[in-house]
């Protein structure tokens, strides 16, 4: 008897342990997602280096738009902090989500768009648009520690040639 009560305790143990770590609903991620693309914005507009780092947890990788891999939150938050005081010194930024994808219970995806306006030459592979406006399309792997959601991974994407808007 006492083995079928271990097993039976050890059953809903493990039934109550995995209904904790059911996916988050999507109005939880879409808000966390606008959340931190508004942050991101808002600190770039400010060239805040601190707010900016916000985002990202202190493990965090970025891959830039010319492929460099940056890691961890100090190095990325110095790249930017760089970038505000050289080439993208008085620049602005605007950003749209286009999507937002529940991977699992920690994780999620948000896919958005940065428009950069008051970019004075395009960087290296890329043609700066007639419009001035410099688009970059990112991708953001969001993790839940603590309660709080932050970027895990980064990957930026800068569009080479301008499309039409649409």
């Amino acid at each position: 008897m006492t083995k079928r009560v271990f097993q039976f305790l050890l059953c809903g143990l493990v039934v109550f342990s995995c209904a904790g770590l059911s996916a988050p609903r999507q109005d939880e991620v879409t808000a966390a997602a606008q959340a931190m693309v508004e942050r991101f914005a808002d600190s770039w507009n400010r060239a805040d280096g601190a707010a900016y780092g916000e985002n990202y947890w202190p493990d965090a990788e970025l891959i830039d738009p010319s492929g460099v891999v940056v890691s961890g939150r100090a190095a990325i938050v110095k790249e930017h902090v760089d970038l505000w005081a050289g080439a993208f010194k008085g620049t602005r930024q605007k950003v749209t989500v286009r999507r937002v994808k529940v991977l699992s219970a920690e994780y999620f995806l948000v896919d958005f768009d940065a428009y950069l306006t008051g970019v004075r030459a395009a960087p290296p592979g890329a043609t700066l648009p007639a419009d001035g406006v410099l688009v970059a399309h990112l991708k953001h792997i969001m993790q839940k520690r603590g309660g709080e959601w932050r970027v895990l991974f980064a990957q930026n994407t800068l569009v080479a040639v301008p499309q039409p808007r649409r």
